[in-house]
């Protein structure tokens, strides 16, 4: 299993989504199937940043050529990586119990939205 200095690929500051995919991209080119990304040297990480390495890395690795493992996160970052996991949820299915209303024109939805006014 071969340890990978996030740093030394992409830089202390991980800033955006695209970057994600160039470590995605640099992991399948290394051939390694086993890799362990040492986050020890990160500085600093955006949301956007963690919200893609999440669903890259983490939500759906099967799509990956290889087994990544995370190691040394600093504690900011791994505040960040667990909040974004809670973010990724199934989308929300309406009850049948719901009623949907069709307008046939937006002034026909205005009127039915103005019957509420105070």
């Amino acid at each position: 299993m071969r340890t990978i200095d996030i740093t030394q690929i992409l830089s202390p500051d991980l800033k955006s989504r695209a970057r994600v995919h160039d470590l995605r991209l640099f992991i399948e080119n290394s051939g390694d199937k086993n890799v362990v990304l040492d986050f020890s040297n990160v500085k600093f990480a955006t949301r956007s940043f963690m919200d893609e390495f999440y669903n890259v890395f983490v939500k759906e690795p099967v799509k990956n050529s290889f087994t990544v493992a995370l190691t040394n996160i600093p504690e900011d970052i791994n505040i960040m990586l667990e909040s974004v996991s809670k973010t990724q949820t199934k989308a929300k299915v309406i009850p049948s119990t719901s009623r949907t209303k069709v307008f046939s024109s937006v002034e026909e939805a205005i009127s039915f939205l103005s019957s509420f006014a105070l």
